[in-house]
């Protein structure tokens, strides 16, 4: 045996005796102490208000794109333990009504931004596309004390966002996207909110890498220097990611991309992968598609098969294509003719997943019937009745929205007031039932002490004291915009010069408003409208009513759209 073999011999024995267990052992504490604390229902981070009383636009700092596609963007701050909203880019056509909606996260060290191209695209196809931030990344990094990887927190910002969007959009249905460490957390949400997605597209979502002992023992050893010290692992994942020079530069540049991490959310992030096994057998009745790139040299495509043939739904599929590690992401740097077609075939299988209309009429046909009875006891006082026919009724649907809102006033007239709250919850954010979708929010609105319409998306901040505004206020009688945003968020930059092309348009005729959720009464402006991500435009009309609430920063053009809706005729 020579000098080389012993070396390699040497190497081999202290990985399987020595740092193996240290790496197991310290795995394991993460994953502990990650799970203690379960995925916490997240409380808003609220905001305050800065009129435009003389007409002119306030200062502050959003972004948006310029082509024919909203470039929207939205994010707010905090953790799991007090959550906030999260940072949002959406891209919405304003020359075509979407079929429907989807929500993308991005993969480890990007941000919501690297689905720009992608998002485009989809939304001239006819699909609403929305990003957020995932916590530790993005604008993140900018928030004092969010800086830190946080999948609970995270989770939380895609139910918020899931029904926030769900709430602006009530007929639309909603699909979830995500692209390696997005498509892990992804397939978490799924598991989690089933009945918040009508469809999961999962892109090389498996913990299985190449190079993982390498990896392994760079993490051990940048451990034994500190578990919160920063170190570059970015550099060595973008070597495997791709071979492209121009990805690789713009991903090493672009300051919203974050190369640096600590190796503490390291082993958090590949304990959060490695239990995603157990999450896929939870899925069981969602559609799933699942992409994996035949050249992918960061992601073994035999662990994101693995993960396939464990999902429980049978609506489900798997597509290998020609492409890197990124397959939806960063597509300004990729060959375009594969990204085209990528992107029509995921369009096209989003599209044979949109729920039927003539079925969704029958059943709703069927429901109504049902339900007949026991709306006939709650109309005669006969609530005690009505509870355990609704109750029956929900054990064979439970997706059954309309169910959901009459159990909730049973139990309300019977003073049942925190069951009742469950109830008109889960109405609302299952969105199927328009027809009783506003009443449900207003019974929230009364439980929680709120003079507002719109459904709620998270329980209100307890902290935040509770002093209604009246909207005719606001309005003074002019057509106003609300616009929801902070100044860390780098999302929010161009909402300045957006509103001062605005004021030149349409001068007196509108009123423009900006509300910093970072201040108290921004806070209390949040909580009355039930603001989910950041920004968030709310187009009000000369009486205060809403008539249109627009998530994420858009393109004037479809700003102006929007303002529209308002403007007298």
């Amino acid at each position: 045996m020579d000098g080389k073999d012993t070396v390699l011999v040497l190497r081999e024995t202290f990985y399987k005796f020595l740092f193996l267990p240290v790496f197991a052992a310290l795995l394991c504490s993460t994953a502990a102490e990650a799970n203690s604390g379960g995925t916490n229902s997240s409380k808003k981070h609220h905001k305050s208000s800065k009129s435009d009383s003389s007409n002119q636009p306030s200062s502050s700092s959003p972004s948006q794109t310029s082509d024919g596609t909203s470039d929207q963007s939205g994010q707010s701050a905090n953790q799991s333990k007090d959550a906030d909203s999260p940072p949002c880019l959406s891209w919405i056509s304003p020359g075509a009504k979407p079929r429907a909606l989807l929500l993308c996260i991005h993969g480890l060290g990007l941000y919501s931004g690297s689905y720009a191209n992608f998002g485009k695209r989809l939304a001239r196809l006819g699909i609403s596309v929305y990003a957020i931030d995932v916590r530790g990344f993005g604008s993140w990094m900018r928030k004092g004390g969010k800086d830190q990887v946080d999948f609970d927190g995270c989770l939380n910002d895609v139910k918020t966002t899931l029904l926030a969007i769900r709430t602006a959009n009530p007929k639309l249905p909603i699909f979830l996207l995500g692209e390696s460490m997005g498509g892990a957390i992804a397939l978490r949400a799924t598991s989690l909110y089933p009945d918040l997605i009508n469809g999961l597209i999962s892109a090389v979502p498996s913990g299985d890498r190449f190079k993982q002992k390498k990896t392994d023992l760079k993490v051990a050893f940048q451990y034994l220097k500190g578990a919160n010290k920063q170190f570059d692992v970015g550099s060595s994942i973008v070597d495997q990611a791709t071979a492209n020079p121009k990805l690789r530069k713009d991903w090493a540049d672009n300051p919203l991309d974050r190369m640096d991490l600590s190796p503490k959310e390291l082993m958090q992030f590949q304990a959060f992968m490695n239990d995603n096994h157990d999450c896929a057998k939870k899925i069981t009745s969602v559609p799933v598609l699942m992409v994996q790139g035949n050249n992918d040299k960061l992601v073994k495509p035999e662990g994101t098969w693995d993960l396939f043939n464990e999902i429980e739904s049978e609506q489900k599929s798997f597509l290998a294509v020609p492409s890197e590690h990124l397959i939806y992401e960063e597509q300004q740097d990729k060959e375009r003719i594969y990204d085209h077609r990528i992107d029509q075939m995921t369009a096209a299988w989003i599209f044979c997943h949109l729920p039927n209309p003539s079925t969704a009429a029958a059943v709703a046909e069927v429901r109504t019937s049902t339900l007949a009875g026991p709306i006939d006891m709650i109309a005669s006082g006969n609530f005690a009745d009505a509870k355990p026919e609704l109750q029956k009724l929900l054990e064979r649907e439970p997706l059954n929205a309309e169910a959901h809102y009459w159990l909730g006033v049973a139990l309300y007239k019977s003073r049942n007031v925190n069951a009742a709250q469950k109830e008109f919850e889960t109405c609302v954010s299952l969105g199927n039932d328009p027809l009783h979708l506003r009443d449900a929010a207003n019974y929230l609105l009364a439980i929680k002490g709120k003079d507002v319409s719109l459904p709620a998306i998270i329980p209100g901040d307890s902290s935040v004291p509770n002093n209604p505004i009246n909207r005719s206020d606001l309005t003074q009688g002019v057509p106003t915009v609300l616009a929801f945003y902070a100044p860390w968020i780098e999302q929010c930059r161009d909402i300045v010069p957006m509103f001062l092309q605005a004021r030149q348009r349409y001068g007196n005729r509108l009123k423009l408003i900006q509300v910093d959720i970072d201040t108290p009464d921004g806070k209390n402006l949040v909580g009355q409208f039930n603001i989910g991500p950041i920004p968030t435009f709310v187009f009000l009309t000369a009486s205060g009513g809403v008539a249109k609430t627009r998530i994420g920063m858009s393109s004037f053009i479809d700003f102006a759209k929007n303002i529209t809706t308002i403007l007298p005729r």
